[in-house]
């Protein structure tokens, strides 16, 4: 009896341990990616991983290496699916990446195919790539859009002076959050409980093993962009040699470094322009403060000629080195000739870079991910102008917008009509290449640059407002994450095809940092009427309506390009100004003085037109009641109004004025006009108020231009102005 229960209990053992090795079985299917092979699926994606040099090779570039990290993370965190993710992989060069990384990259395709089989084995596990998003993520989410943070950056914890790395958090992520998430969302047979079990142990050991490789190469980047910040600052601070030095430090170590090749070319350009006789006083790309002489102790050594010799054999290096990401030193080869007053061959550069960077606009952009995710550069003002001042060099904007540089030559040249083509063409090819983000940048590079141009393009932009207002549901509320946008055109011209993007500006922002959506596009925006372009939905850092505090648009149509205010923030702006002395000192009002000499005007010229055109309508008080009460009965049977009616000739709206009945308060709403638009050749105002006999009122008009005060009396009942004042 006893050795009867003997076997059982080691009939039960055995057992046991077949049930152990056959829950084990699929560990035998991740072995290492010496043997594993990839299913016709994944053999493309696993090909484009494969390296010919040795894993201890260091005949690698960073930037490279880096920018294939990020961008399969970023890949597989934004993929709709396994096949989707794999084409992304193939269709990739990794010939300069660090071939560790591709190595340890490699061992994540057994893992995925074993999912993708899964997958298609289990009815249950037909979303089973989400998990693998959620991993990446950081466990994010398996049904909002997943922010592709990257598990792998953050969870990484090093020490860089004894180069230890710890990765505990973010496995903890991975394993305790996607996993479990996913595990509960469904209800898995034991079998498939364990197959989730054997492959989340393999994801773990993973990302263990990819996590200190991921750490040393993001420490030499890290290194590396210290120097290239550095350089940018120099430049942006008005110390160009200081950046030439900077690029020539880092070009030691590392030769081929593209955008160390640019800077060193800008640098260049800066600092031989500064004393060439051929270039103007704008030549400066980055700082208008660029200092007239530089001191003998910074002095560069080398001729003036010397140094623009080898700006452009550095330029021709990198187009040599870099034929398909030529769009930006094409970009400075038009800078270097404009600066030496070849203008047909500096016009012929930016022609050629305005073809090449549409086509080239995927690979400019393929080290962006790797710049955001530099996200202490989010967290001041210098910061955000470095990824600002990288973006436009690798997607065409702003000072490395060769449209503009060409459109900025013939505003000089005083040329209104090519230069306002030129800038139709930037934003033309700006929207062929689907980029709006730096729209801001492009709106205050033109005018900063050709004002005059610029505000001609429609002269009517102050008399269209934007307004937003929370959305409200009947049985909610107001939902104070909606915001329904809507435009006022005072104007009298009708906007057709018109594209609007808001730019909404929160708290805790910095001064001149905007949100930037793109609405839906609207056929029409008749002419004075009000649209209803559509319903927004807040998606900046959890802000919510009443964190709003300036609002913005800029709307695009065939033909025009302009801003788009809100009421409150023109009257704001105003009344800033109205305080501020000496506004004709401004670079941008001197700028905004040449629109008037264009239009062969001046501030006395506008006094004069103030004077001559202004007619004021009113139905005037002699402050009896029982009087007043009878007039109120003729005036409506005679179909007048008690308001006070004025007009103004139409050519005052180039200026964009700003009216109100004393002196400006941008928080007194009973001062401004209820009515301000145009009407054939006049500015039509009315103001809910009724002036009483021998009252003597002021109207304030103020812009960036001028103020000024006009002196209306009201003697005997009839209106008049007394006189018009230049404030």
């Amino acid at each position: 009896m006893k050795r009867g229960l003997l076997y059982l209990f080691l009939l039960l053992i055995f057992l046991g341990i077949i049930a152990i090795l056959l829950w084990h079985f699929n560990f035998l299917k991740l072995q290492e990616s010496e043997v594993y092979k990839p299913s016709q699926e994944f053999q493309p994606a696993f090909e484009a991983l494969e390296s010919d040099s040795p894993v201890d090779n260091q005949d690698y570039d960073i930037e490279e290496t880096v920018r294939a990290m990020n961008a399969l993370e970023v890949a597989q965190c934004q993929s709709e699916d396994f096949i989707s993710y794999l084409e992304y992989v193939a269709r990739q060069d990794f010939s300069r990446v660090a071939p560790e990384v591709l190595e340890q990259k490699k061992k994540l395709f057994p893992i995925l195919q074993r999912l993708y089989e899964l997958q298609k084995e289990h009815k249950e596990l037909n979303d089973v790539w989400m998990l693998m998003r959620s991993a990446t993520s950081g466990a994010s989410s398996f049904v909002e859009e997943v922010n592709p943070i990257g598990v792998i950056g953050s969870m990484i914890t090093g020490d860089p002076l004894t180069g230890t790395v710890s990765v505990a958090g973010g496995v903890d992520k991975a394993q305790e959050v996607a996993f479990d998430e996913y595990e509960k969302q469904k209800d898995l047979k034991k079998s498939l409980e364990r197959e989730m079990e054997a492959l989340r142990l393999k994801y773990v050991e993973y990302l263990e093993g990819y996590a200190p490789i991921y750490h040393k190469y993001m420490q030499e980047w890290d290194a590396l962009c210290l120097v290239k910040d550095k350089a940018y600052l120099d430049l942006y601070g008005g110390n160009p040699i200081d950046a030439y030095n900077r690029t020539e430090e880092i070009l030691k170590t590392y030769p081929e470094n593209r955008e160390a090749l640019l800077l060193k070319s800008l640098a260049l350009i800066e600092i031989a322009s500064n004393f060439s006789p051929a270039a103007d006083s704008s030549m400066s790309a980055l700082s208008p403060s660029f200092p007239a002489d530089l001191n003998n102790e910074s002095k560069p050594k080398q001729s003036i000629s010397e140094f623009f010799v080898e700006a452009e054999t550095t330029l021709d290096n990198y187009i040599q080195l870099y034929p398909a990401r030529s769009a930006p030193a094409l970009v400075l080869k038009g800078l270097l000739y404009r600066s030496l007053g070849d203008n047909a061959n500096a016009i012929n550069f930016f022609d050629q870079a305005s073809v090449e960077y549409p086509r080239q606009a995927a690979a400019l952009t393929d080290l962006l991910d790797s710049y955001k995710s530099r996200a202490y550069l989010n967290r001041s003002a210098e910061g955000k102008y470095l990824l600002r001042l990288y973006r436009s060099t690798m997607e065409g904007f702003g000072i490395f917008s060769p449209n503009l540089l060409k459109a900025k030559y013939f505003a000089q040249q005083g040329d209104v009509e090519n230069c306002k083509e030129e800038i139709f063409n930037h934003f033309f090819r700006r929207g062929n290449q689907g980029v709006y983000d730096c729209l801001l940048s492009d709106m205050q590079y033109c005018e900063e640059n050709m004002y005059s141009s610029f505000k001609q393009i429609l002269l009517e932009q102050s008399f269209l407002d934007v307004a937003v207002e929370p959305v409200t549901n009947w049985h909610l509320g107001d939902k104070d994450d909606e915001i329904k946008v809507v435009i006022n055109n005072r104007s009298d011209i009708d906007l057709e095809n018109v594209r609007i993007f808001l730019c909404l500006h929160y708290t805790d922002m910095y001064k001149d940092e905007y949100d930037v959506q793109k609405l839906p596009s609207v056929n029409i925006i008749k002419h004075n009427d009000k649209t209803e372009i559509g319903v927004v939905k807040l998606n900046y850092e959890n802000k919510k309506y009443n964190d709003i505090t300036r609002i913005r648009a800029i709307a695009m149509t065939d033909d025009k390009i302009c801003w788009i205010d809100n009421v409150d923030y023109k009257y704001m702006k105003a009344s800033e100004m109205a305080v501020k002395e000496n506004k004709s000192n401004t670079h941008l009002a001197n700028l905004k003085q040449q629109l008037l000499e264009d239009f062969d005007i001046n501030n006395d010229k506008l006094l004069s037109i103030i004077e001559d055109g202004i007619k004021i309508y009113a139905s005037v008080s002699d402050g009896n009641l029982w009087h007043d009460m009878k007039n109120d009965v003729k005036n409506l049977v005679a179909g007048k109004d008690k308001n006070l009616r004025i007009e103004l000739p139409r050519i005052l709206s180039i200026i964009d004025p700003v009216f109100s009945i004393n002196e400006i308060n941008s928080a007194d709403k009973s001062i401004r006009p209820t009515e301000n638009y145009l009407s054939g050749s006049n500015i039509c105002l009315e103001f809910d108020f009724q002036p009483n006999e021998e009252d003597s009122l002021p109207l304030y008009i103020y812009s960036d231009f001028a103020d000024f005060k006009v002196e209306l009396s009201f003697n005997d009942g009839k209106p008049s102005v007394k006189k018009v004042v230049l404030l």
